[in-house]
């Protein structure tokens, strides 16, 4: 009987893992109105009414899509930083982000999808998590101001400028594999870890203050008489 409890168990968890996948794939094609329930049971091979039996419909699928991707890369963020230097932090917590959006091919689509909508289905769930990777980038940017590295900066500021370079990439790779395919060199795709040295390098030398010195030689404005 334990054993029948459990291969149910596990049967359940798997169709809806697979409802999870093929939903991301119609999202990330389609957005949330052009996504259809047919297709995506189709996708997954499974009975239409499996969506219904793991979630209230199409609309509780696509927010626990988000919020499953937001949960994981705030819990990257909050385990994988754990240098000594601010700097070094700020170039971990890029690299974890860059890691779980890579893991998830269809999220980059998906997520612009979202926001070009106007971010009409980000519930309280969602902003849970996405307020976690802040605070832990908001920890980032303070210990850096008290150590005297960085300048005061808003992290809602600081996360747009590292996330919006690693969606843009994952989501022109179709785009730039056509292009090098038939104009060459000048579309050929960069390296993902390319890609990442220039976010570090941006991110850092955004937040880092100026030395004395060169603050020094900046010139001033003249005033008007």
């Amino acid at each position: 009987m334990i054993d029948q409890m459990v291969s149910q168990d596990a049967r359940a968890a798997a169709s809806r893992e697979k409802l999870l996948a093929a939903a991301a794939a119609e999202f990330a094609a389609r957005g949330f109105a052009g996504a259809k329930v047919d297709r995506i049971a189709a996708r997954a091979r499974l009975n239409k009414a499996m969506i219904y039996y793991h979630f209230q419909n199409k609309a509780d699928l696509y927010r626990e899509i988000l919020a499953g991707v937001f949960r994981t890369i705030a819990e990257a963020v909050s385990t994988d930083v754990t240098a000594a230097d601010p700097e070094d932090q700020l170039r971990q917590y890029v690299r974890a982000i860059a890691r779980e959006v890579a893991g998830r091919p269809h999220f980059a689509s998906m997520w612009l999808r979202e926001l070009a909508d106007g971010g009409t289905h980000i519930d309280a769930s969602i902003l849970t998590e996405v307020r976690r990777i802040l605070e832990v980038l908001g920890g980032i940017i303070h210990r850096g101001v008290a150590a005297g590295q960085f300048r005061p900066a808003h992290p809602l500021v600081v996360q747009m400028s590292i996330v919006g370079p690693i969606v843009m990439f994952e989501t022109s790779a179709p785009a730039r594999k056509r292009l090098a395919t038939r104009h060459g060199e000048s579309f050929k795709a960069p390296v993902a870890d390319e890609l990442l040295r220039h976010i570090e390098c941006a991110a850092v030398g955004a937040l880092r203050r100026p030395a004395a010195a060169d603050v020094a030689t900046v010139p001033k404005r003249r005033q008007r008489t």
